[in-house]
């Protein structure tokens, strides 16, 4: 984890104009960020071999291989932590 400092800047909110003073704001750094990311990859590498074995088109192996990814992070984290994950990835 870190720091770093954004500008003060307008955002727009429900029509109206809003001014965020400047602040630090903690964030995480590349490689503490990719950590989760790799596992997410490689549960979908596995997954998409394995429907590929079975005969299924590379695309169609992709698309099922992380529609499942999805629902295993889904199920492991919840609805609360899942999202708070993905916004931190961002």
């Amino acid at each position: 984890m870190g720091y770093t400092h954004v500008k003060g800047h307008y955002i727009k909110r429900n029509g109206k104009r809003i001014w965020i003073k400047p602040h630090t704001m903690r964030v995480t750094r590349s490689a503490e960020k990719g950590r989760s990311g790799k596992r997410f990859k490689s549960l979908e590498n596995r997954v998409e071999r394995e429907y590929i074995r079975k005969g299924y088109s590379r695309a169609r192996a992709r698309q099922i291989a992380r529609a499942t990814a999805g629902k295993v992070f889904w199920e492991k984290y919840g609805k609360r932590k899942g999202k708070r994950i993905l916004r931190r990835e961002r």
